[in-house]
C-alpha cells in the first residue's frame, strides 16, 4: 500500500551497466516493475521496484497507457537514481517508414539523458544505436519472439545487453536456454498472457489496422466466441502468477523478474510490487511464511484468475477457463436498471466511491471505464459504500445498458495522488538534453544500400508452398524462386531426394518460426548437412535462425515477414545480419510503400501479394473443433487447426493484392510472393487460378487488403 510521506525501502545495490549486475556474482535478480502514468511509477519506487520500465508518448508498446514525456522523464531519472532504481524506456513499437528520422531525435534525447536502457522491437533500432548512439543499453523485447538459445546469441550479436525471453517458455526451456548464453535474460513473473505468441499476433490489426506490434492491441482474443451450440471465452487467458515458483526461479541465471501491468493502476502495483519484494528477499527458514502474506497482498488487486502459466504441469487447463470472463478485474455488481446516467445496480461485492469500474457485455466486450462518484440507496439515501447484495443507484457519464456487468478495475488511493508534486519538491529541475540529431541527412545517407540490383533484371515472381508434394507444379511454373516450407518431413524427404542444378538455383528452405530448444540441434545440423550440399537460399523467421549460419557472404538469405520489415533502417539491419532480399511486414500500408519506393534500399524488397497468414499462433490449444467456424458477436468468423504442439487461428478470407498489382508496380517494385505455405486447411486457391489473378491483376471476391489503404500506425 501507498504510504504518504513513508520512507522508500531498501534496495539492493545493483550494477546496472557491468558484470556485478549478473546473477551469476551473487546479486539477486531484478525486480522490474510497469509503469504507465506518475503514480504507479511512485507506487512502484516506493514499494521496492530495483526497476522501471516505462513509455513515452510514441513507439511505445501500451500505446493507450498514459506513458511520459521527454521533459517529465528528464525529472523521473534523477529522482529514480538517488534511490539506486533504473528506468527503462520502452521504444517497443515496430518503426513505420516516415520513422526515419524523426526517431534518431528521439534516440539522440534518451542517449543524452543517459536512461539505463531501451527496451526494443525493431530491428532498426539496433542499427542506428549500433551506429550513433553507441552508449545506449539495449534491451530486446519479448516481441521479438526469442524462444530458444540461438535467438539470444543472435541478439547478443546484435548488441542487446538483455533478452527477454517469451512468456510461453517452461521452467525446463528457460533454464536450458540459461545455460547455453551469457547475456542477461529477463523473465515474466506477474501479469496478463496473451493468447499467441507475442510478435506472431495478426488478429487485431488484420481486422481492424490496430497493430499489437505497434501497442494498439484491441484484444479481440477476450472476446465471446460462439461455434455452433457452444459458446465461450475460448482464446482468452487467465493472468500469470510465479511468486510460489520464485525461490525456484532464483537459482537460474536471470537478471531479471518483470511484471506486465502499464496499464495497471497505482494501488494494484503497489500490492503485487511489494508482494513479490517479500517473497525475493525472504530468507530460506521463513519462505512459506512470507509466501502466504504476499499472497494476502495479491488477494487485494483485481486480476484474472491467477494460474502458474506456462510454469504449470497441464498448461492449457491452467491458462484457457472458457466458461469465464475475459476481463481483468472483480465482478461487483449488474446493471439492473438505466435511468438516463443513473442505473440501478445490483451489488455482488463492497463497493465504495472512487472504486474505478469497467462495463463489460454479456459477450465479454469491454467498454471505457469510469469512477464512482457516489453511491445512492434504492430509497435516495447517500451511502458511504454499497454492501454485497445491496441494489444501489450509480451515475455515469459512460452509456450503460441492462445486464452488463461492472468490472472493479482499481480503487482509489487517497495517499497516491500529488507524485509530481511530491517528485518536483525533490527534483526541481531535469536533466537537460538535446532534441535533435544534429545530421539527419548523413545517417540517411550513411545508410548502407544496395550494390546492385537483382542479377537477372526485370519482374521477380516467388511462390511458397508447404508440402513438398506441390514442389513438382511449382518448379514448372515462372517462379524466380519457389520456397519450400523447412518442416523435419520435407527436410528428410529432400534428405533422399535430388534436385537439378537448375531446380538448386531456383529452390529457397523456408524455416518456421517457432523450433522449440529442443529441436535446435536437429535443425542446426539440417541447415549445415544441405548448405554443404548446395542449398545456398534460405528464408529466415526468426532471429534464431541466423545462429544457424556461417559464412553467409556465399549464401542468398531472406528474412521472411515474420521479421516484420518497414522501415530503412530495419532493412540494414537486416543487410548487416547477411540478408539480401526482405518480405516486407504483411501490416505495411501503401503510404510506408511509397515512402520506401522513394528511398535507397539495403536489401530487395517483396512484397507479398497473397497470403492467408494465422492471425493467432498459440502454444496453448483451444476446446474448439478444427476446420468448424467459430464467430464473434459481430460475426467475425475464424478457423482453427493444431499442428504439433501449435494451435493457428485464421481469418475467413485471405489477403490479396493482386488487383493492385498495376499500383505496386508503378511505385517501382518488382519483387512480388503469392505465399500458399498457410491458410485453413482445404480453402486455399490453386496455384494456377492465382498465377492467372497475376496475369489479369485480378483478385477473387472474399478477401482482404489487411492494412493497404489504412493510415500507418
Amino acid at each position: 500500500m501507498i504510504r504518504k510521506n513513508a520512507p522508500l525501502p531498501p534496495v539492493r545495490k545493483k550494477g546496472m551497466h557491468g558484470d556485478e549486475s549478473s546473477p551469476s556474482a551473487g546479486v539477486a535478480p531484478e525486480l522490474l516493475a510497469p509503469a504507465g502514468q506518475v503514480e504507479s511509477f511512485w507506487a512502484a519506487v516506493e514499494n521496492g521496484a530495483d526497476a522501471v520500465y516505462l513509455g513515452l508518448k510514441q513507439l511505445s508498446a501500451r500505446a493507450s497507457a498514459t506513458n511520459f514525456t521527454l521533459d517529465e522523464l528528464a525529472v523521473l531519472l534523477p529522482f529514480a537514481h538517488k534511490r539506486n532504481v533504473s528506468i527503462y524506456v520502452a521504444l517497443n513499437s515496430l518503426l513505420t517508414a516516415s520513422d526515419f528520422p524523426r526517431i534518431l531525435d528521439l534516440l539522440q534525447s534518451l542517449s543524452d539523458l543517459k536512461v539505463d536502457a531501451l527496451i526494443v522491437q525493431d530491428p532498426g533500432i539496433f542499427f542506428l544505436a549500433r551506429e550513433y548512439f553507441p552508449s545506449l543499453r539495449l534491451h530486446a523485447s519479448t516481441l521479438m519472439t526469442i524462444h530458444n538459445h540461438a535467438g539470444v546469441n543472435q541478439l547478443e550479436r546484435m548488441g542487446a545487453q538483455r533478452v527477454v525471453l517469451a512468456r510461453e517458455l517452461n521452467l525446463q526451456e528457460i533454464r536450458d536456454i540459461a545455460d547455453r548464453t551469457q547475456v542477461e535474460l529477463e523473465i515474466f513473473v506477474h501479469g496478463a498472457l496473451c493468447y499467441s505468441y507475442s510478435g506472431l499476433c495478426l488478429a487485431s490489426s488484420f481486422r481492424g489496422g490496430h497493430s499489437g506490434l505497434q501497442g494498439r492491441c484491441v484484444q479481440p482474443c477476450r472476446l465471446q466466441f460462439k461455434q455452433g451450440c457452444d459458446e465461450g471465452f475460448f482464446l482468452s487467458c487467465n493472468d500469470l502468477c510465479a511468486l510460489p515458483l520464485i525461490p525456484e526461479l532464483k537459482k537460474l541465471r536471470i537478471a531479471a523478474f518483470k511484471i506486465e501491468g502499464r496499464m495497471k493502476s497505482a494501488d494494484y502495483l503497489a500490492h503485487v510490487v511489494r508482494a513479490y519484494r517479500l517473497v525475493l528477499d525472504a530468507p530460506p527458514a521463513r519462505q512459506q511464511e512470507v509466501l502466504m502474506e504476499a499472497r494476502e497482498l495479491l488477494a487485494r488487486s483485481p486480476s484474472r484468475r491467477l494460474t502458474a502459466g506456462y510454469f504449470a504441469d497441464n498448461v492449457n487447463a491452467e491458462i484457457l477457463s472458457p466458461h469465464r470472463s475475459g476481463s481483468s478485474g472483480q465482478w461487483v455488481g449488474t446493471v439492473k436498471r438505466v435511468d438516463g446516467k443513473r442505473v440501478l445496480v445490483a451489488l455482488r461485492h463492497e463497493l465504495r466511491p472512487g472504486d474505478r469500474l469497467r462495463p463489460e457485455s454479456s459477450e465479454g466486450k469491454e467498454k471505457q471505464a469510469f469512477t464512482v462518484a457516489e453511491i445512492v440507496s434504492s430509497e435516495g439515501r447517500p451511502l458511504a459504500h454499497g454492501r454485497a447484495g445491496e441494489k444501489v443507484f450509480l451515475s455515469s457519464k459512460v452509456e450503460l445498458r441492462c445486464d452488463e456487468r461492472l468490472i472493479r478495475v482499481g480503487a482509489r488511493d487517497k495517499s497516491s495522488g500529488g507524485a509530481w508534486q511530491r517528485i518536483h519538491n525533490e527534483i526541481p529541475t531535469g536533466l537537460s538534453f538535446g532534441r535533435r540529431f544534429p545530421h539527419p541527412d548523413g545517417a540517411y545517407k550513411g545508410l548502407p544500400r544496395l550494390t546492385a540490383t537483382e542479377p537477372r533484371g526485370g519482374e521477380s515472381l516467388i511462390i511458397k508452398v508447404a508440402r513438398a508434394d506441390d514442389l513438382t507444379k511449382t518448379l514448372e511454373s515462372p517462379a524466380r524462386w519457389v520456397m519450400l516450407t523447412a518442416s523435419r518431413p520435407n527436410l528428410e524427404r529432400f534428405a533422399k531426394q535430388r534436385l537439378s542444378v537448375a531446380q538448386k538455383g531456383r529452390f529457397v528452405w523456408s524455416l518456421p518460426p517457432l523450433i522449440a530448444e529442443k529441436d535446435d540441434e536437429y535443425y542446426r545440423l539440417a541447415v549445415r548437412w544441405f548448405v554443404e550440399r548446395d542449398f545456398h537460399a534460405w528464408e529466415l523467421n526468426n532471429w534464431g535462425h541466423f545462429d544457424w549460419f556461417d559464412n553467409r557472404q556465399r549464401l542468398n538469405l531472406f528474412s521472411g515477414y515474420r521479421l516484420n520489415v518497414r522501415n530503412l533502417a530495419a532493412m540494414a539491419e537486416l543487410a548487416k545480419a547477411g540478408c539480401r532480399w526482405s518480405v516486407l511486414s504483411l501490416e505495411i500500408t501503401r503510404e510506408e510503400l511509397q515512402l520506401l519506393s522513394a528511398s535507397p534500399l539495403a536489401t530487395i524488397p517483396i512484397i507479398t501479394l497473397f497470403s492467408w497468414p494465422p492471425v493467432f499462433t498459440s502454444r496453448l490449444i483451444p476446446k474448439l473443433d478444427e476446420n468448424k467456424p467459430f464467430r464473434t458477436p459481430r460475426d467475425e468468423t475464424y478457423f482453427f487447426e493444431k499442428r504439433g504442439g501449435t494451435a493457428f487461428i485464421y481469418a475467413d478470407r485471405p489477403a490479396n493484392w493482386l488487383d493492385h498489382l498495376p499500383v505496386l508496380r508503378g511505385y517501382g517494385f518488382r519483387c512480388f510472393l503469392l505465399d500458399l505455405s498457410d491458410g485453413p486447411q482445404g480453402q486455399l486457391p490453386a496455384l494456377e487460378h492465382l498465377l492467372q489473378g497475376c496475369r489479369e491483376c485480378r483478385a477473387d471476391k472474399r478477401f482482404s487488403l489487411f492494412n493497404l489503404d489504412r493510415r500507418p500506425g
